[in-house]
């Protein structure tokens, strides 16, 4: 489930597109992409990796927001057949993912 408030802030999701890896604030993160009407929402789960999966039992997703970025303000460049994503000054780099078809 995702922790955003997606009624609050008049939004619907479009698309969705999962486990995809990326490299923000010198971290590695396994997210799903989320297009709204009006934003780029990119979640993680909190509970992936959680040391109580090696007990037999797996906890559910926990979906909360890494980053958010309105559709009509996305600054990207694609080099190497990688995305970067530029966010206030910082570069996003997506592993695999073509951000040109998923807006489409």
């Amino acid at each position: 489930m995702y922790n955003y408030n997606f009624k609050t802030n008049n939004e619907t999701i479009i698309k969705e597109a999962t486990n995809i890896n990326i490299k923000f604030n010198n971290s590695y993160y396994l997210t799903n992409f989320i297009l709204t009407e009006k934003n780029l929402l990119v979640f993680y789960d909190i509970n992936k990796g959680n040391p109580i999966w090696g007990s037999g039992t797996q906890p559910l997703p926990e979906f909360y927001l890494l980053f958010s970025i309105p559709t009509n303000n996305i600054n990207y460049k694609i080099m190497k057949n990688n995305l970067y994503i530029l966010l206030n000054n910082q570069i996003i780099n997506c592993y695999n993912f073509n951000l040109e078809n998923f807006l489409k």
